[in-house]
């Protein structure tokens, strides 16, 4: 394994571990009833954290199989965004923990199938731009973080509120 390959892989190993860690020991009414970011809760997070995922995951598997990468552009996020978060809405938090794991698993099953010369071929990004399956997977794991310091940050909020005084 290249080392570009084992660097993509352990980065993106690190940013599932944090995801994980700062979940931990919430309860699932936290996870699946606060809003932490904007009017998502952190299931809705997740689901989103794994559809994105998902975009990448399916092209990819086509070259991997030895075919074209082949993907849609997502260029209005908002929009998208939406849709997959009111699809998902009513998936049970069990499932999307498990396809959050799934996708990510598959993604790097899939990226460890693929030739020196897939892995280092310039592809377009289903977000747009483009680059090699290294810096989309760099790219897959900076939104990770991004949401883990938004779980992190609710978490410190929550966890530091001042208990309010009974009124007198």
């Amino acid at each position: 394994m290249t080392e570009q390959k084992q660097e993509a892989l352990a980065t993106l190993a690190a940013s599932r571990r944090a995801l994980h860690q700062a979940i931990h020991g919430l309860s699932e009414e936290d996870v699946t009833q606060v809003q932490v970011e904007g009017v998502w809760t952190i299931k809705d997070v997740l689901g989103h954290i794994a559809s994105w995922e998902e975009t990448y995951l399916v092209p990819l598997r086509r070259v991997a199989d030895g075919g074209p990468f082949e993907a849609e552009v997502i260029e209005d996020y908002t929009p998208w965004n939406e849709q997959q978060a009111d699809r998902k809405r009513p998936i049970p938090l069990s499932a999307i923990l498990d396809e959050l794991d799934a996708v990510r698993q598959d993604l790097v099953t899939t990226a460890n199938r693929l030739s020196t010369e897939q892995w280092n071929r310039t592809m377009p990004f289903t977000w747009g731009g483009e680059g090699t399956v290294a810096q989309a997977l760099e790219v897959l794991a900076e939104h990770e973080w991004d949401h883990v310091h938004t779980i992190q940050r609710w978490r410190e909020t929550r966890d530091h509120v001042e208990p309010q005084r009974p009124t007198e």
